[in-house]
C-alpha cells in the first residue's frame, strides 16, 4: 500500500504558503481568486479564476 504524505505551512496568512510532500516541496502566493505557484523544478503556473466557472492557467518554466 502507498503512502502519501501532505503538509501545507503558512508562512503570511491568506497570501503564502509552502507545500511540503514526498516528492518535494512548492510555495504559493496569492488567494483563491488568482496565484502563483512555483515548485523545487523552477516550473511557475499562473491561475485566475473567472466568472462563470471558467479559470485561465499558464504554466511557464525559468
Amino acid at each position: 500500500m502507498p503512502f502519501h504524505y501532505h503538509k501545507r505551512i503558512t508562512l503570511i496568512p491568506k497570501v503564502l504558503h509552502l507545500h511540503i510532500g514526498r516528492h518535494g516541496w512548492s510555495w504559493t502566493l496569492g488567494n483563491r481568486r488568482a496565484h502563483i505557484t512555483g515548485d523545487r523544478h523552477g516550473r511557475r503556473t499562473t491561475a485566475i479564476r473567472l466568472p462563470g466557472g471558467f479559470t485561465w492557467r499558464r504554466r511557464s518554466r525559468r
